[in-house]
């Protein structure tokens, strides 16, 4: 565990070590390193795994987050109709529970993703307005100081 503890650390200082993006909040990682990282932690978390007791990599199990149907042998032998029809409906409810799941998830993603995406174009259009506002004045104001200079030097 304390390997796996330490890869992290190393994990979460390359990312914080990285270069920042401006005005972004991302920021650029060296891809190939941070995978090698990413396999070591799967190296150590799989001979820490064997060691673990084998009630405890029955709750790890249990508790992973995609569902998967439940397997039906198909190899026994042959089930009455009604049965088999019995089955394959469970099996194809399953299936459609499964992929709202996976569709909702999805969904949750790309609203997140279009959601950061609208914020960070709220916040570059939102900088070119005032941009476009300050060379306005500055124009403006160039004009008018040369009309100054001409109207106080005829007096």
């Amino acid at each position: 565990m304390e390997r796996i503890l330490g890869l992290l650390d190393t994990l979460e200082s390359m990312i914080c070590d990285s270069t920042k993006i401006p005005f972004t909040g991302k920021t650029i990682i060296n891809e190939s390193a941070i995978l090698q990282i990413i396999d070591k932690i799967r190296l150590v978390g799989q001979s820490d795994d064997k060691s673990l007791p084998r009630n405890f990599r029955r709750e790890q199990e249990s508790q992973q987050v995609i569902r998967t149907p439940e397997k039906i042998d198909l190899s026994q032998t042959p089930p009455s109709n009604e049965d088999s029809e019995a089955k394959a409906i469970q099996l194809i409810q399953q299936a459609y529970q499964v992929a709202k799941e996976i569709r909702g998830g999805a969904d949750n993603y790309a609203d997140e993703v279009l959601s950061n995406l609208e914020a960070t174009t709220t916040r570059i259009l939102r900088a070119v307005k005032n941009g476009r506002l300050r060379l306005s004045k500055q124009t403006v104001e160039e004009v008018s100081e040369p009309a100054q200079n001409v109207l106080a030097g005829h007096n």
